[in-house]
Order: structure tokens, then C-alpha cells, then sequence
């Protein structure tokens, strides 16, 4: 057996391989990867191989913090009463099950989610809205905040963490 075929064939396993993993890390409201909504920081660090780094020590307070993974920016972990409540994305390539990352349109938003999306005006945004999609416990959801018609974050957890316009604050 010539090499050409040898090294095809570990390209194609690499190739398989890499598009399982980043497969793999789809934000979903009950977690992302094998992170899950409710772990403690120890079960985190465990569960991503490695260090966690709080944005901004300053930023938050001992209920209410943000991590982040140095393996996946775009994605950070806010942290409440000592444990994960949602998972926030604010870059594109980052994806939902269904295939919404940033930049996507409103209308992609609406098409793939249906009746199940409530719209609600932007706090801050003149041209934007909140979109947020409940999960049919209730307990969990997703919302994607837009601009101009864009989606410029998302954030997933529980219901109540979602909720939050301003994060921590």
C-alpha cells in the first residue's frame, strides 16, 4: 500500500473527527457540550479539561459571576449561587441545535422556531428586539437578542437566568 492512500485516510479520520467534536458544542438550554445547566464550578473545570478564567472579578458579585473557557471563546458561563445558570455566546460559529449562531437573521430565527418564539422589544436597541424560545417544561429556554434585523448574542439556561438583560448587573 502506497503512502498517498495512508495519509488520505488520516486526513479523512481528522477531517470526521474534528466535525464531530465542534458538532459537539451546540448551545442548548439545558447546557453545552458536556457542560450542564446546575454544575459547579468543579464539575466545569472537569468536564471542559481545564482552566476557567473569571472575566472580571469586579464585574459581578459573589452570587452572580461570569467564566469563561480558554478553549472556546465567544462563550462565557455566568455562574449564580454557585452554579451554572446560562451560557452566553457573542460570537458567530458558535451554533443552537438547529443552527442559529450570530449574525443570523430574525427571520431565519422565527422560520426555524415557529409559533414557539415570543418577541419583546430591546432595552437598549431602537431597531431591536428579544427573541425568546421557552422549553416545554418551562424551567429552561434560549433567547436571541437582535439588532436591525440581526442576531448579535444569545444566551441559554434557565428561565429565569435568560431573563436578565444585563447579565450579573
Amino acid at each position: 500500500m502506497g503512502k498517498q492512500p495512508i495519509h488520505a485516510f488520516l486526513l479523512l479520520l481528522f477531517l470526521v473527527a474534528t466535525a464531530s467534536a465542534a458538532g459537539d458544542w451546540r448551545v442548548r438550554p439545558e447546557g453545552v457540550g458536556p457542560v450542564r445547566i446546575g454544575m459547579t464550578l468543579a464539575q466545569i473545570r472537569e468536564a471542559l479539561h481545564g482552566e476557567l478564567k473569571e472575566d472580571d472579578p469586579h464585574s459581578g458579585s459573589e452570587d452572580c459571576f461570569y467564566v469563561q473557557s480558554k478553549q472556546h471563546p465567544g462563550t462565557e458561563f455566568m455562574i449564580l449561587d454557585g452554579k451554572l445558570a446560562r451560557t452566553d455566546v457573542s460570537e458567530a460559529r458558535i451554533f443552537t441545535p438547529e443552527g442559529i449562531q450570530v449574525g443570523d437573521s430574525e427571520v431565519k430565527v422565527r422560520k426555524l422556531y415557529g409559533s414557539r418564539v415570543k418577541v419583546s422589544r430591546h432595552q437598549y436597541f431602537d431597531n431591536g428586539n428579544y427573541l425568546t424560545v421557552l422549553a416545554p417544561d418551562r424551567r429552561y429556554g434560549i433567547r436571541f437578542e437582535t439588532d436591525n434585523g440581526k442576531v448579535t448574542s444569545y444566551y441559554a439556561g434557565l428561565a429565569r437566568a435568560i431573563e436578565y438583560v444585563e447579565g450579573c448587573l
